[in-house]
Parts: C-alpha cells; sequence; structure tokens
C-alpha cells in the first residue's frame, strides 16, 4: 500500500476515518463478512496458525471496535477458533498503569472531563503468560476464553449500557461509541492493498457493535474481573469523555479510563446522592475488606489468572493499606 501508516489507529474523537481498520477480517475464523462481502480470517493457515492470546480492555470495546472480534456486522456471534483463547481485563483501561493491589487515587487528564484511574492488568498478563507456556511446551490447556458474549448477554447495545449506568454525581457519560462504517479509498484499492485515489474515503454502511455490561456500580460483569473489580474500592471503566475546553463531551477521551471512588460511609454517599453503596456498607470494616480481597485473590490462582506470589502480594497488601481503619 502506497504512502502506508500502519501504527495509526482510529477513535471516535480523533482520525475517525483512517486505514487501520479499513477492511474486514475482524475475526480469527474464516467467514464471509455480510456487510462487504470479503471471505478472509486472521487465521486461515491450519498447517501454520500459532496459538493465540488475546488480551483486551473495556477500552478496546469503546474505541477500537473489539466487539467484531466476536459479532459479525449484522450482529450475530462468531466462533472462536480452538487455538485462541480471548480474555478480556474487565473494566480496565488501555494500557492500564502497573501498580499495586489498589487503585490508587483519582487521577487527572487535561484532555478528560472525567478522573481518571490508576490500577493494573499486569498480574492477569503475567499469570496467562505462563498458561501460553505450559499449552505450547507441555500441552496443557489454558483456561478457557473468558470474553463478553451475546450468547450469555454479557455484550449489550451501547444505549442498554449507558441507561443501566449509575448516575454518578458530577461524571459525565459518553453518548456513544466509536462506530465502524466500511470505507471506500477508490476503485484501485481494495483488501488486500493498492493506491488510494478517494480522500477522505467515502463512508459506507455501519457495523453493528456492542459493549460489555456492567453491573449497578457500572463494573463490568463479564471476564477474569481482576482484583480492582472483584474487590473494589471505586468504579472503573474503559472510557472517558472530552473535557469541554477541548471538545464537546459527546467525544470519548482517547483510550483513558474513569475512576470515582465509594464514599467511606452510608450518610457521605446518601449526603453526596451517589447511588453507589458505600466501603462500609460493601466490607464492613478493615478485616472484612483484608478477608474479600483474600477470598477474591484464591478464586483468581483457581482460574489461573493470578500467580501465588501475586497472590501474597494482594493480600498482604491489602493488610497493611488504611482502607475502613479508623
Amino acid at each position: 500500500m502506497r504512502f502506508a501508516d500502519p501504527d495509526l489507529f482510529t477513535d471516535r474523537d480523533f482520525h475517525h476515518d483512517f486505514m487501520q481498520v479499513a477492511y474486514p477480517p475482524f475475526a480469527y475464523a474464516v467467514m464471509t463478512d455480510p456487510i462487504s462481502g470479503i471471505t478472509d480470517g486472521i487465521l486461515k493457515r491450519p498447517a501454520t496458525d500459532p496459538v493465540v492470546f488475546q488480551l483486551d480492555t473495556s477500552s478496546e470495546f469503546w474505541q477500537l471496535q473489539g466487539s467484531l472480534t466476536v459479532v459479525n456486522g449484522l450482529g450475530n456471534p462468531i466462533p472462536v477458533p480452538p487455538n485462541v483463547r480471548m480474555y478480556f481485563n474487565s473494566s480496565m483501561a488501555h494500557g492500564s498503569a502497573t501498580g499495586g493491589v489498589l487503585i490508587g487515587p483519582p487521577g487527572t487528564n487535561v484532555l478528560c472531563a472525567n478522573p481518571t484511574p490508576g490500577g493494573s492488568i499486569a498480574d492477569t498478563h503475567r499469570a496467562l503468560l505462563v498458561a501460553m507456556d505450559q499449552w505450547v511446551d507441555q500441552g496443557i490447556e489454558p483456561p478457557p476464553s473468558n470474553y463478553p458474549r451475546l450468547e450469555n448477554g454479557s455484550l449489550v447495545p451501547v444505549a442498554d449500557y449507558l441507561a443501566a449506568f449509575p448516575a454518578i454525581p458530577g461524571i459525565g457519560k459518553p453518548v456513544g461509541f466509536n462506530t465502524y462504517e466500511l470505507l471506500d479509498f477508490g476503485p484501485t484499492f481494495t483488501s488486500t492493498g493498492g493506491i488510494r485515489t478517494r480522500e477522505p474515503p467515502g463512508i459506507g454502511p455501519s457495523y453493528m457493535m456492542f459493549v460489555p455490561r456492567a453491573d449497578t456500580d457500572g463494573l463490568d460483569i463479564a471476564g477474569v474481573r481482576p482484583m480492582q473489580i472483584r474487590v473494589p474500592l471505586g468504579t472503573n471503566t474503559g472510557w472517558n469523555v472530552r473535557n469541554d475546553a477541548h471538545r464537546p463531551q459527546d467525544s470519548l477521551c482517547s483510550l483513558t479510563g474513569t475512576y470515582v471512588p465509594f464514599a467511606t460511609s452510608l450518610a457521605q454517599r446518601l449526603a453526596s446522592g451517589d447511588p453507589r453503596p458505600s466501603l462500609q456498607e460493601r466490607y464492613a470494616d478493615h478485616g472484612g475488606f483484608v478477608y474479600a480481597v483474600a477470598v477474591a485473590a484464591k478464586q483468581l490462582v483457581l482460574a489461573r489468572f493470578l500467580l501465588m506470589e501475586d497472590f501474597f502480594k494482594y493480600v498482604q497488601g491489602a493488610a497493611v493499606s488504611s482502607v475502613l481503619l479508623p
């Protein structure tokens, strides 16, 4: 492709109609795309195809058309090949920073209206790296795919997500996600490359897409649900909205997430109008929080999404934390 820029991703708030996702395939299995008519797949050479782990965050669904890996453009589920595992770090943002047990205090981004999160998905990656090594070298099956799906109701239309998201005081919500439309770069450019003669491209039909369903705390119900989501100290999302000084809030704020801590007590949350249960309502006291972390860490180890060394890090970190101390 002449003048190719393979590194530039497309999102809702910037360079939307760029080349990166101009044509299928989006899924691993070979299939005929119902919108473009293109028959293709990411894995189409069975004799040499590798085993694949795909690990996504919530940001991939809001900004990078993530549902098209498991749902076609007409809203029908797509099977995942047996040499592929799909994993979802629930409610986390793309490139979440490494950190300790807890999501730290909210951060800021000059472009974004909502406070931003800390937290880490590195522990999930570490555990799954071991699982992949065991799969390839020893033939030990890795954990089954743990990814939002239409079949179990954990993928929903964006309107349903937004209608159910809690009304957290002072927090802006997006009005939509990054859509995908089939692009037309002229007759000399096809899905296999060529020369673009139409710039900007013509905009074709739109693909039906979905986002992960959230619970009453605004936390995604499907996926690995790492420690920060299983034992939450606040609502964490994979989306944020633009600061009005930079762009209207109907634009998402790049690949940044949102983090809003829970109130400490019932009285505090009622005073602020926050519908989410407080830390005291969830864990009662510091000991209750430590116990919840220990239980969740054991669950993650048994599911092979956490290494034992990280189990001890989480439990010890919770024990020395200040959560719900007098």
